[in-house]
């Protein structure tokens, strides 16, 4: 039997799903409890309707949050208040009292549920609050807190602290590719020393020393000039001694 999920059902599925289940289980525990109901044409259709309403909705909903985001985002909120020792204040900034201040400032409403980070604010200085006005769409506000004196120079602190994360990330960013650059070259100097040597995974002979053919033949010419000195000795032959017969012609004359 399919049924459609009146809410989500852990290990089924999630509200609005059509989901085939048993009929016993539909009839006696699904329908009866208003989990789900029986998947009817006529269900199916009002589902359908349901759903482009819900995203009807949601769409205007996303566009109203973004109207506010761009109204907050990026802006700042000063709290003048009293510190003692190491900057703490007497009290603390709530996130009602940053959400009385965005109303007051930016005449913007908005629930103190939805300042999800940075609140309660315990100390002077200048302190990110994340507003997150629709589960898409979160703006993020800063809040000064203290004298003006006390927010110059937290303000000049995070000024000097951003300029030096931006200078760290720009050197690791350089050394980085200073790194590649020179692995690159190191690569590139193995592969033409790997080519001047005459490496092959094949043959393993370099210019060093001379190549196989050759030592193939030196090889083979070596036994035959031993086979013809040997037969020269026997023969009683000498290369440098002149023939019998021109000496006896000679003595002779």
């Amino acid at each position: 039997m399919q049924v459609i999920l009146l809410e989500n059902l852990e290990g089924k599925g999630a509200s609005g799903d059509v989901i085939k289940v048993a009929d016993g289980y539909a009839r006696n525990y699904l329908i009866p409890r208003n989990i789900a109901i029986l998947a009817t044409d006529s269900n199916i259709k009002t589902l359908e309707h349901r759903r482009a309403k819900l995203a009807e909705r949601k769409a205007q909903d996303i566009e109203a949050a973004e109207a506010v985001k761009a109204k907050i985002d990026s802006q700042s909120i000063t709290f003048e208040a009293k510190s003692g020792e190491a900057g703490r204040l007497f009290g603390s900034i709530t996130s009602q009292d940053v959400a009385d201040a965005i109303h007051e400032h930016f005449g913007v409403y908005v629930d103190k549920r939805k300042i999800t980070d940075g609140t309660p604010i315990k100390t002077v200085g200048v302190h990110p609050v994340t507003i997150r006005i629709f589960p898409e769409v979160s703006a993020v506000m800063r809040i000064l807190v203290g004298t003006p004196e006390e927010i110059e120079a937290a303000e000049a602190a995070a000024k000097l602290a951003a300029e030096k994360a931006a200078a760290r990330a720009a050197a690791e960013a350089e050394a980085a590719a200073r790194a590649e650059e020179e692995a690159a070259a190191a690569a590139a100097a193995a592969d033409a020393a790997a080519d001047y040597r005459g490496d092959d995974e094949d043959e393993e002979w370099s210019f060093d020393r001379p190549a196989p053919k050759a030592e193939e033949a030196e090889a083979a010419v070596a036994p035959a000039e031993a086979e013809a000195e040997a037969e020269a000795d026997t023969d009683g032959t000498d290369a440098d001694a002149e023939p019998a017969g021109e000496e006896a012609s000679e003595a002779a004359e």
